[in-house]
């Protein structure tokens, strides 16, 4: 069982850039989109932008250590359809939630019959 969770843990551990590189570009974009929907005044909006800015952060954070996002959040990306990003960072999003639900069913218990 030990062997089947270090698997399922290395399988969805993404690599690792070197502390030089810049963030995903995509991220980074995403990063922004959510920063800006969690100062919405939609309570759901609000908490959708959260989470995600969240999420992107950490997925930032762990390519490029020392990331500063309050220098990303300065930086204002021009001209950016926010449909077409918000659909991007949306993939993104569903890919890493089958990536821990396909972890939480490694993790599970097999069911036995009952004898």
């Amino acid at each position: 069982m030990d062997s089947v969770l270090i698997a399922a843990l290395v399988a969805a551990t993404p690599v690792a850039l070197p502390a030089s590189a810049d963030p995903a570009p995509l991220d980074l974009r995403c990063f922004r989109l959510m920063a800006e929907l969690a100062e919405d005044e939609d309570p759901r909006l609000r908490r959708m932008g959260r989470m995600g800015a969240q999420y992107f952060l950490g997925r930032i954070d762990a390519a490029t250590p020392g990331f500063d996002p309050e220098a990303a959040l300065a930086q204002v990306a021009a001209g950016e359809d926010h449909g077409t990003l918000l659909r991007q960072c949306g993939d993104v999003l569903q890919a890493g939630g089958r990536d821990f639900r396909s972890i939480g069913e490694a993790l599970a218990p097999e069911v036995r019959p009952a004898a």
